[in-house]
């Protein structure tokens, strides 16, 4: 594939049934009228519902309608990424600025940011920017308890979208945001009640991306703090300003990965390498994960580690004392 342009920078909408993805998605497309947007819907089951309701928007609509990212299969995803990309090299469409993913209710964001991780050429073509959940004020609370697919949306959030706040009081919405932040305390709230959130509070964030992330806000990682909650999900920061053994320490994350990557739902951070003048940074979802050079760290800056790592059943003093165990001394 020929494609030589600067990479298409790619926003996921998630959230459970019934939260609000589609009138955000309306929103997004009304409020960024200047660019062109290409938009994939995936629907849980046959009827393609959620096309119906995407009104005024002139961009073309890829609708995967079979399940099949429900099922965690990433293929229909890939191809349709690609197709989008052979419209305008091969059959002479208009280019496109964007591509937002608005997933089922019933969907893991998992397998959606995967296929960016796995396929080395789509990579080079599209952007990860942002992951969007959107939160239902009303049902939260009671979703997040009875649906296990509610809470890997939450912590797979880089921004939460608290949507129909006006129907619940401010006592209620606290309780929702201090919901929120248990799971994922680094993902910052914006409060609405029908969608009508700026596009430019939502895009171009890159808050996947951390090298990216760091260009924009140097000292994003200090806002990370470590929580617990009831559903077994939970936070952990790890951080020092000794320098990392990265043999020691490539060993130890290689086999935490092998053996609790099913657990570690996403992870990401920066390495202060002894005897490197560089960043490692890297990031992950379970299983797989990558790591490269950064910038270079100057002589005012403070060099320190930091990462953080969502999922299940973690053992925060296992992980520190593990980690501690790679530093220098």
């Amino acid at each position: 594939m020929s494609f030589q342009a600067p990479r298409i920078p790619v926003s996921i909408l998630t959230g459970f049934l019934g939260s609000g993805k589609t009138t955000l998605l309306n929103a997004i497309l009304a409020d960024k009228q200047e660019e062109r947007i290409a938009v994939i819907v995936n629907e849980f089951g046959d009827a393609g519902i959620d096309q119906q309701l995407v009104i005024g928007a002139q961009e073309e609509i890829f609708e995967l309608n079979n399940g099949c990212l429900c099922c965690k299969i990433r293929t229909d995803l890939i191809n349709t990424l690609y197709a989008l990309i052979q419209a305008v090299e091969e059959q002479g469409h208009e280019p496109f600025d964007r591509v937002l993913i608005e997933t089922s209710g019933l969907a893991e964001p998992a397998p959606v940011v995967q296929s960016f991780l796995v396929d080395p050429e789509l990579s080079e073509i599209y952007h990860l920017d942002t992951v969007v959940t959107v939160i239902d004020s009303y049902h939260f609370l009671k979703q997040v308890q009875e649906h296990e697919e509610v809470r890997k949306q939450v912590a797979f959030a880089d921004k939460f979208v608290l949507n129909k706040a006006g129907l619940v009081n401010s006592e209620r919405r606290a309780k929702v945001k201090g919901m929120l932040a248990s799971f994922n305390p680094a993902a910052p709230v914006h409060v609405t009640s029908d969608g009508e959130v700026s596009a430019a509070e939502l895009l171009n964030q890159f808050t996947f991306d951390i090298e990216e992330k760091l260009r924009i806000e140097p000292g994003f990682m200090d806002h990370s703090h470590h929580h617990h909650h009831d559903h077994e999900i939970s936070s952990i920061v790890l951080q020092s300003q000794k320098a990392v053994d990265i043999k020691e320490f490539e060993k130890w994350f290689g086999d935490l990965v092998d053996n609790k990557g099913e657990q570690m739902y996403r992870y990401k951070g920066i390495l202060n390498v002894d005897g490197f003048n560089k960043r490692i940074i890297f990031q992950g979802i379970h299983m797989l994960f990558a790591g490269k050079a950064g910038a270079p760290w100057t002589a005012d800056e403070e060099r320190k580690s930091q990462f953080v790592i969502i999922g299940k059943g973690l053992d925060q003093d296992l992980f520190q004392r593990e980690f501690e165990a790679c530093l220098t001394e």
